[in-house]
């Protein structure tokens, strides 16, 4: 099936946009959803839940949360606003999934412990890094529950079997790049110990097959073969063994134009699955654009995805007063995301984790120095008529593109710019971490210097300081 899939973490919804009246504030998220998306992913809550668990807790309600009042209220009234959701979706047409975080770990040294299950209370040496933990580590990642413990995977194969009793859903997704740490020890320890996490594939895919629905099981996991042994997926077993329905390739909180889908499909040999392409609604430091979007989304086609996973982004309510739903649209066909104009940008620390692909950005280059950067354009983005490029440098510098020289637009007289397209600007962010006009450069590069796949952008320090490159964006007409 080709799908575009929409992610909705939940609590955009019911702890901050949800109403008094539910099923209107149910209707009207539903139906800003567009026609084009096919599969929606609910989720059903982080360490603690947004649906009536009895294995579980639900979120408390917590001064963070003002609107969650109404999905205790509901509760306490018979109500499961969660499930309406659910059921608003399928009417709609929806493939429906539940997704479930597989050890999200939002703020565990909160005092009001609003995302710490009771089960993670009650153990708290069943955590990947005991004694980072116990010393008040501010690394998140150190407090993800580990998976070795038989008692981790009896708790969340628990969560499984109870959401696929009380719902009625085309799928259960689970997610587990929410937090990307499962197993404890070394790199070489943990995939030392992937059977653990095959087993419990096994288990949830059992727990589904005994319902005697259809109803498929799909997982979120790193966006490389060398991402997932580091988290200790064995993805091969995992479809060898018919535990899984699909997959969704994803970095941590952050897009890339390209991944090494490929690299995946060929892993899985004699027993393939769909593999799915996921960005966030950022890229880098960037907030995503029309522009970026369609360019993000075409470079996973041209990854070989079967489809396109948007992570998170009704999240956009965080920020803006209404989710630009027809931005996805396009995102479904691949002709669609082709037409331009497009915006490119190269990859980014920022949000990255060790499981994602490497970054190339910030790079620092000396007096004179040079040095190449990558960035991969889809095949169906050309022919380009006009193309430019933005490079947040601080200093003055010189751009070559495949070893063609381009137009320096700032020594002709135009100002530096901070964006090649409308962003949106996140007030979070403070104002000495954003490009100024004055610290960017703007070249005009031509269309014939640029091809399909790898495209080599040769930066040169052109002033007598060191400076820091920050950011680098291509966009295309």
């Amino acid at each position: 099936m080709h799908r575009l899939i929409l992610d909705n973490d939940g609590t955009n919804f019911f702890l901050q946009s949800m109403t008094d009246d539910i099923q209107g504030s149910i209707d009207h998220a539903v139906g800003m959803c567009p026609s084009s998306v096919t599969t929606y992913m609910l989720c059903a809550g982080a360490g603690t839940y947004l649906y009536p668990t009895k294995v579980g807790e639900v979120t408390p309600e917590i001064d963070l949360f003002p609107m969650i009042k109404y999905l205790h209220s509901a509760h306490r009234n018979g109500i499961d606003p969660f499930g309406m959701f659910l059921k608003a979706l399928r009417k709609a047409g929806k493939e429906t999934f539940i997704t479930l975080r597989m050890n999200d770990v939002h703020n565990p040294t909160d005092p009001t412990a609003w995302n710490t299950s009771i089960f993670k209370k009650d153990h708290p040496e069943m955590v990947v890094d005991y004694e980072a933990v116990s010393a008040g580590t501010e690394n998140w990642m150190a407090y993800c529950l580990d998976y070795s413990r038989p008692e981790v995977r009896k708790y969340y194969l628990s969560i499984i079997r109870e959401l696929v009793e009380m719902y009625e859903i085309d799928g259960i997704q689970l997610d587990w790049m929410r937090f990307p740490r499962h197993l404890s020890g070394s790199p070489d320890e943990v995939w030392l110990k992937r059977d653990a996490i095959t087993e419990f594939m096994v288990g949830a895919k059992e727990i589904i097959n005994s319902s005697g629905r259809n109803i498929l099981l799909s997982a979120r996991i790193p966006s490389s073969l060398e991402g997932c042994r580091m988290v200790g997926f064995d993805i091969a077993e995992w479809t060898r063994l018919g535990s899984v329905d699909f997959l969704t390739a994803s970095p941590f909180l952050t897009t890339d134009f390209a991944m090494p889908i490929g690299d995946m499909r060929a892993e899985l040999a004699d027993n393939p699955v769909p593999v799915y392409g996921c960005f966030e609604f950022g890229h880098g430091s960037q907030s995503h654009c029309p522009e970026s979007l369609k360019a993000a989304a075409l470079g996973m086609y041209d990854s070989g995805a079967d489809g396109v996973y948007i992570f998170n982004f009704p999240c956009w309510v965080e920020y803006i007063a209404s989710v630009p739903y027809h931005w996805l649209e396009c995102l479904g066909e691949p002709y669609k995301c082709a037409e331009k104009p497009l915006l490119y940008s190269v990859s980014q620390n920022n949000h990255r984790l060790e499981t994602d692909l490497p970054s190339q950005l910030p790079a620092a280059l000396d007096a004179g120095e040079s040095k190449d950067f990558t960035i991969s354009i889809a095949h169906a983005a050309f022919p380009i008529k006009s193309a430019s490029a933005l490079i947040h440098s601080h200093e003055n510098v010189s751009l070559l593109v495949n070893g063609e020289k381009t137009v320096d637009l700032c020594s002709l007289g135009r100002g530096g710019r901070t964006q090649l397209f409308v962003e949106y600007i996140d007030p979070a962010i403070p104002s000495d971490q954003m490009p100024v006009n004055e610290d960017c450069r703007l070249f005009q590069v031509h269309p014939s210097s640029l091809k399909p796949g790898i495209n080599t952008l040769t930066i040169c320090n052109k002033s007598d300081v060191p400076l820091i490159i920050g950011r680098i964006n291509l966009g295309m007409w």
